[in-house]
């Protein structure tokens, strides 16, 4: 999506109830996952065997996955950016060059071992991770279930900040700007 795009879009949910505002948001990133499932096809493939929410098994190509989200990041972020990303502990995830912390983290930014309990808590717990100086929130491929399963969590990213990048293998969020 283009960054105009993006504009009217957060326009539009500026202008809509929340529940609306959470479904809009929802289909709006849905369809856009579909157009990029098209244009991609066979090469999406893989990816579409994603660690799942309930902790199946990891995609067949999984290092490739890690490449181009580390490829995506160094490009996107600037150096020594405090990144908050989605891992369920795997630190391979984490792209070089930046400060990369778990999320949900425990004390120290270590991996808390668990997921929030619902989207009220995913919420809470990146405004605290914000206020201790985060300023991105990458989620690879392997939780994007997460801006479904946590209600209001998406719209939380949405209202609070805005998308930097968005593809097949992960989607950033900045932090850092309030809208």
């Amino acid at each position: 999506m283009s960054a105009a795009t993006l504009e009217r879009v957060r326009e539009r949910i500026a202008t809509t109830a929340p529940e609306e505002t959470r479904l809009r948001t929802l289909l709006v990133l849905a369809h856009e996952l579909l157009r990029q499932r098209e244009l991609l096809g066979a090469a999406r493939a893989p990816y579409e065997r994603a660690v799942a929410a309930d902790g199946g098994e990891p995609v067949e190509d999984y290092a490739e996955l890690v490449r181009r989200i580390h490829a995506v990041a160094l490009a996107t972020l600037p150096p020594g950016a405090h990144v908050l990303v989605i891992s369920r502990g795997d630190e391979a995830l984490f792209p070089p060059g930046l400060v990369a912390t778990h999320f949900p983290q425990g004390p120290g930014g270590v991996y808390a071992g668990y997921h929030p309990a619902d989207g009220d808590a995913a919420v809470a717990h990146l405004e605290q991770c914000r206020a201790e100086g985060a300023e991105f929130l990458l989620l690879p491929a392997t939780a994007f279930w997460w801006l479904d399963y946590y209600g209001g969590f998406l719209q939380h990213l949405m209202g609070r900040g805005r998308v930097l990048h968005h593809d097949g293998h992960c989607v950033i969020f900045d932090l850092r700007v309030e809208r």
